[in-house]
């Protein structure tokens, strides 16, 4: 196991639940099996801040990829696609609400962020947060064998 697998116990559940993604217990198409992929790389390198922007941008996908692969582009509408999340518990729910906002935050510059801070934990910071990213992933992933 690389070396930032290593620390953060999230990404070592991410990537195994890989397995399941690439013989299709965990329905994923390509985009979403492509960001798996790259969450893991990240993760490997230490690249704290990208494992937290990909694993927002890969719970966005698994609700929605496999079901816009049918969709008429005239005729049917994104409203008419996707599962929701009523299926998960409010405290998961939760957890992907703050990944979306940690993300929106890092990436739409609104004023200064935890861990871009220039400050010496900034490292320790994006760490915590990308194991806390990919932990709120997990459920969700771990939820579409049942679609």
């Amino acid at each position: 196991m690389a070396k930032g697998l290593a620390q953060s116990p999230a990404l070592a559940a991410l990537s195994s639940r890989q397995i399941s993604v690439l013989s299709g217990q965990i329905p994923l198409g390509p985009h979403g099996r492509q960001l798996l992929s790259e969450i893991l790389t990240a993760g490997q390198h230490q690249s704290w801040l990208a494992v937290i922007i990909l694993s927002a941008t890969l719970a966005d996908v698994a609700l929605y990829e496999e079901s816009w692969s049918g969709a008429d582009s005239q005729s049917d509408t994104e409203a008419d696609y996707g599962m929701g999340l009523d299926w998960l518990s409010r405290r998961e729910r939760e957890k992907l609400d703050w990944l979306r906002g940690r993300r929106n935050r890092l990436v739409h510059y609104e004023g200064p962020v935890d861990g871009l801070l220039g400050q010496a934990d900034d490292v320790a910071i994006l760490a915590r947060d990308a194991d806390r990213a990919v932990s709120a992933l997990l459920p969700l992933l771990d939820g579409l064998e049942q679609f």
